[in-house]
């Protein structure tokens, strides 16, 4: 059952990933996991939003996002500044590769973080509210209701690893490095 909402993080990283990308892809072929943990945790507000405003007809006025999304939302949002590094690290290890390749990278590179940010953010929510089917609201509602208790940060380390341990190519994640 949890399935609908952990595809719908990996689309959002995904929609976040097919941005940009110069100086660390031409130093690594794969991706730090804890850019993969900040990116999901610096997504998860975008992630929520494009999810109230796909299903807002669907949600149960009782139900969690109505009860306790803003809450739950606002856990992530005051890490959002904190996570955007590792989150635009990711968006530049991926630029070279999507379409566009090396321009897109450099472009991107040579362009403030700040002045990306709104123009990532407003992808990634429209992404992700693409990609949602009405009639799976309640299954993603429950799942977000089941992964909330967990702190952002586990959240987002979480992602990295249920990635690494199941394989996911797409990106390529560096190996773990234990602390």
């Amino acid at each position: 059952m949890m399935k609908p909402t952990l595809r719908h993080l990996s689309a959002a990283i995904a929609a976040t990933i097919a941005l940009a990308q110069p100086q660390i892809a031409l130093a690594q072929q794969c991706v730090d996991q804890d850019d993969v943990a900040d990116a999901t945790v610096y997504a998860m507000p975008l992630l929520a939003s494009a999810f109230t405003g796909k299903c807002s007809d669907k949600l149960a006025a009782d139900g969690f996002m109505m009860t306790s999304g803003d809450a739950f939302v606002a856990r992530y949002a005051e890490l959002q500044d904190q996570k955007w590094a590792g989150a635009y690290r990711l968006l530049l290890s991926f630029a070279a590769e999507g379409k566009g390749g090396g321009p897109m990278a450099e472009m991107m590179a040579n362009l403030p973080e700040e002045s990306v940010r709104p123009f990532v953010d407003a992808i990634i929510e429209q992404k992700v509210a693409d990609e949602i089917k009405v009639k799976d609201c309640a299954k993603i509602e429950r799942g977000i209701e089941m992964l909330a208790p967990l702190p952002p940060e586990n959240m987002g380390g979480l992602l990295a690893f249920i990635m690494d341990m199941s394989g996911v190519d797409k990106p390529s994640l560096c190996a773990y490095e234990p602390k």
